[in-house]
């Protein structure tokens, strides 16, 4: 029998392989997690950067889109590339109650995301998840991931434009309303003329004629035409005049048992800062409500001025301490002056005719007034009839006085001067067919010299 050599295991080699397998596993994991992790963050970089009008999908996506259409037999050089699109401004609806993934697939939709799985992905680390808001919005499909994100759940929906000009009665205000999709007239009729809404916007008067500031006004998109948007639509519009006209109405008298406080102006009227509150004495705020610092347009003289050309006024607090004679006259006086001149430098001096003929005792004579009092059906000329109805009350030439409420909305600059009207001589004006403007006058004789001279450059 021959002896072989038997080889025996080294028992500690044999006992290492395990550890040495366990090793190598290990490190082939790690360098697949950091390649896996490199993906990722390559993935998640590319996203960001990345706007819809690329029409590039994200690498791994990508890599998902070659597997499932090799398991099709197609291989990635037959898979067609997406050419890139230009920017375009595109409007997403948020419904209320909208979820994020619902609006995620709208937005992919629109071109202004290139993935919907990413943009949840981001929408989660934002914690923006449920704080997108509901309205249009306007993004663009050139934007990154992130902005479109930011601009959806900012609630800086898209605004609309309500232009409504000076000088609109308030059936020709409910007309504008109406026809750029901004309430019903019927509702927003009502609502003018409604008592409660009258008074909890402090008008103290029968309609909100005269209070539907002429502006230009940026708003969101009514969700429904009903009395509440109508409601909400005029509490904006008087709300406008209210805060746009502080400088105007501060400086009217207080009405009796209103608070008053005093503020100061600059020589041509603007408001400069309001100083302390205080309740107003009998002798500012009793009686018939007359300030210390009545203003022409209440007929009672002129502001205090100071050394500086500033002046002091104590007038009404709030518009709710704003005497109601006085807002009556200043808004009636302001809407007459709207409706005769366009030219703003001639506001105040038509204010100053108006306010010299009252003084005098004197038929203002307006022909605006007339055509308010006929109301919605008036067109054309105004005929001698008209200028002899004594039925119709806003008829001033055979009612004396101002007219018994504003006949239009006016803006700013008539407001202005219709509380500091022009002081001067001038009972008088006509049209001077040239440019807009008038021919002003001191006596009859004037006048009627200059209504002929209107006269014969219109070839009468």
């Amino acid at each position: 029998m021959t002896d072989e050599p038997i080889e025996h295991a080294h028992p500690r080699r044999a006992a290492l392989r395990p550890l040495r397998l366990m090793r190598r596993l290990f490190f082939l994991l790690l360098w697949l997690g950091l390649i896996a992790g490199g993906l990722i963050f390559w993935d998640a970089a590319h996203f960001l950067r990345t706007p819809g009008c690329a029409n590039e999908e994200p690498p791994l996506a990508v890599l998902e889109t070659w597997f499932n259409q090799a398991l099709k037999g197609v291989p990635p050089w037959d898979i067609p590339a997406k050419a890139p699109a230009e920017p375009a401004d595109v409007i997403i609806t948020i419904e209320p109650g909208a979820t994020f993934i619902r609006v995620a697939w709208d937005l992919r939709k629109a071109g202004a995301i290139s993935n919907v799985s990413r943009f949840l992905l981001l929408g989660k680390y934002e914690n923006a998840l449920g704080t997108v808001k509901a309205g249009k919005y306007m993004v663009s499909t050139g934007w990154t991931p992130d902005r479109v994100l930011k601009e959806i759940t900012s609630g800086r929906a898209i605004l609309y434009r309500l232009t409504l000009r000076e000088g609109l009665t308030w059936w020709e205000t409910v007309k504008a309303v109406e026809d750029q999709g901004f309430a019903k007239a019927a509702d927003f009729t009502a609502v003018l003329h409604d008592p409660k809404f009258l008074a909890d916007h402090h008008i103290p008067f029968d309609d909100a004629e005269g209070f539907l500031f002429p502006e230009t006004y940026l708003l969101p998109e009514p969700k429904t035409l009903d009395k509440v948007q109508a409601e909400k639509i005029a509490a904006y519009l008087v709300d406008s005049f209210w805060s746009r006209n502080e400088a105007v109405w501060s400086r009217l008298p207080v009405k009796q048992g209103g608070n008053a406080v005093e503020r100061r102006f600059s020589k041509d009227g603007a408001l400069i800062r309001p100083s302390r509150n205080a309740t107003a004495p009998p002798t500012q705020a009793g009686g018939n409500g007359a300030s210390r610092n009545a203003t022409v347009a209440d007929g009672n003289g002129t502001l205090p001025v100071d050394g500086g050309g500033s002046f002091t006024v104590l007038g009404p607090a709030t518009p709710e301490d704003v005497d109601p004679a006085a807002l009556k006259r200043l808004l009636t006086l302001a809407s007459l002056v709207e409706k005769e001149t366009a030219v703003p430098a001639e506001r105040p001096r038509v204010a100053g005719v108006y306010a010299k003929r009252l003084e005098k005792g004197m038929l203002l004579q307006c022909d605006p007034t007339i055509i308010y009092g006929v109301g919605p059906s008036f067109s054309g000329s105004i005929r001698r009839s008209q200028l002899d109805d004594e039925k119709n009350l806003y008829n001033t030439y055979i009612h004396p006085g101002l007219p018994p409420g504003p006949i239009c909305s006016p803006g700013p600059e008539s407001l202005k001067a219709a509380v500091s009207p022009e002081e001067h001589d001038y009972l008088y004006f006509v049209a001077n067919g040239v440019n807009g403007g008038h021919v002003f006058s001191k006596t009859l004789n004037e006048h009627n010299k200059a209504v002929q001279e209107y006269r014969r450059t219109q070839g009468r």
